[in-house]
């Protein structure tokens, strides 16, 4: 029996997302060389989608099929059309991670996620229907939803967790985007299911890989930020943030990583990563000492003092939550 994803704590997984060409081009063969080097490096869990490179990402982790690693994989869009079309038809599902399967060259994966659905797709018994399937025919150990890219994810995430179906959650959170990701885990706590942070450092804001005016060079899927919000987040990570960090041991990024750990808990942390040397580090975050509460409480308290004036702070579920 693999290790099912409420087991895990804080296991960092390396999201293949960063070599299929959605952060930046990167050459076929340095990808593979790279998703080699991850497992070389120690990384034993992979998070990929069917529509990252359209089928690429998951072509790129076959030669682990028959090592030791826990593979997540998404659906949801269709493949066939030119620009990205969802489709969470039961038959549709169940159809696309079988063709995960075959990219994969595995007979069963080891997470199956429906791939960002609307809440009106949640709010319908047939998505739940397709997850029993995969499950009961085998295709997966697994099944849960990742949930985005709306902002406003926490009526998304509360009818998830109402399913059976669904063991496992995906969101954002991170320093600069507390909420309602930390909310979602206190709910998915309570109801036994597993947790799964991503983007854990905001775009390269939080591990400095992205410096001030470099997004204004942006031509992967972090250009789709809303306008002024790097603005934001630069300002309130140079100026509040780091000097609060600072004097800790550790790189930035790990810093982001240790945060997350100490105030959620997550089973998984998603990274991205272009280097081995990156992925070394990232998983190196918990050899750091502890920030402290008081470290984690300060931070919150900036995140809920500075909120209000992003460009993409969630207002209808931070509203929900009282923040607003």
């Amino acid at each position: 029996m693999l290790r099912s994803p409420q087991s895990l704590r804080g296991e960092v997984a390396f999201g293949v997302y960063s070599v299929t060409g959605m952060y930046g081009e990167i050459p076929r063969g340095e990808a593979e060389r790279l998703v080699l080097e991850a497992y070389e490096s120690g990384v034993r869990v992979f998070d990929t989608a069917d529509i990252y490179g359209r089928g690429l990402g998951e072509e790129l982790l076959k030669p682990l099929s028959r090592e030791p690693v826990l593979i997540a994989t998404k659906v949801g869009y269709r493949l066939d059309t030119p620009r990205p079309v969802g489709d969470y038809s039961e038959e549709y599902l169940v159809k696309a991670a079988r063709a995960s399967l075959r990219r994969l060259g595995a007979r069963r994966v080891w997470l199956l996620q429906v791939h960002n659905p609307p809440l009106e797709v949640l709010k319908k018994r047939e998505v739940y229907r397709a997850l029993r399937r995969i499950r009961e025919e085998g295709l997966a150990e697994h099944t849960g939803v990742a949930l985005g890219p709306e902002v406003d994810v926490l009526g998304h995430a509360e009818e998830a967790l109402s399913h059976d179906e669904v063991e496992a959650l995906q969101f954002v959170y991170n320093i600069l985007e507390q909420e309602p990701g930390a909310t979602i885990v206190r709910m998915a706590r309570e109801r036994g299911v597993a947790t799964i942070a991503r983007v854990p450092h905001a775009g390269g804001v939080l591990d400095e890989s992205l410096k001030p005016g470099m997004e204004a060079e942006l031509k992967d899927h972090r250009s789709l930020r809303r306008a002024g919000w790097y603005r934001w987040a630069f300002k309130v990570y140079y100026e509040r943030v780091k000097p609060l960090l600072d004097p800790h041991p550790g790189t930035p990024g790990q810093k982001a990583l240790k945060f997350i750990e100490e105030s959620i808990k997550p089973n998984i942390i998603v990274v991205i990563a272009r280097s081995p040397e990156k992925l070394r580090e990232y998983m190196g975050y918990k050899d750091l000492p502890p920030l402290g509460a008081g470290i984690v409480e300060e931070l919150r308290k900036i995140y809920f003092e500075e909120i209000a004036q992003s460009p993409e702070a969630p207002r209808a579920s931070l509203k929900a939550l009282g923040i607003l």
